[in-house]
């Protein structure tokens, strides 16, 4: 056998490996937040820095109430689009109306956000994951080629 197939079966063997592990765990861990009632989102920015991490996966649980205090996601326009926001809250204004800061910002949000626009409290992150989820969500066609690939390979 050819040195150098020998060298890149191993390789692809190894790469295999820890994307299929990786991808085990995505979805393990969405499943272990799906039955704790969690929602899953990932940390797009550094407003809520050092506290949590941009690319960090965050774990999200809709509650009753919210306190300033919490760090909340919830959706937000944003440049004609509508985006998920991490920040904390810092000011109730109203019933069920929120004043909202990220950690890193120097200033307070200008949208006042309403309870309907909270998807929930973060109670759990792991940071830097959210990079994974990021990576197989954008990539998923890649990934199933890959892994039919990496399964038909003999060696």
């Amino acid at each position: 056998m050819n040195r150098f197939y020998v060298i890149c079966r191993g390789i692809v063997k190894i790469f295999t490996g820890v994307i299929w592990g990786l991808l085990f765990g995505t979805f393990f861990l969405s499943g272990v937040a799906f039955l704790a009632g969690r929602q899953i989102y990932y940390e797009t920015s550094d407003s809520m820095s050092p506290v949590i991490e941009k690319g960090s996966l965050l774990f999200v649980k809709e509650e009753e109430e919210y306190e300033p205090g919490d760090i909340v996601a919830f959706y937000a326009p944003y440049g004609g689009q509508v985006i998920c926001v991490t920040h904390r809250i810092v000011d109730k204004v109203q019933e069920n109306a929120y004043i909202t800061k990220g950690d890193a910002n120097d200033r307070e949000d200008r949208l006042i956000v309403r309870k309907e626009q909270i998807f929930g409290v973060v109670t759990e992150y792991i940071p830097y994951f959210g990079y994974i989820c990021f990576f197989i969500q954008r990539n998923s066609t890649f990934l199933l080629f890959f892994f039919v690939f990496s399964l038909l390979w003999k060696g």
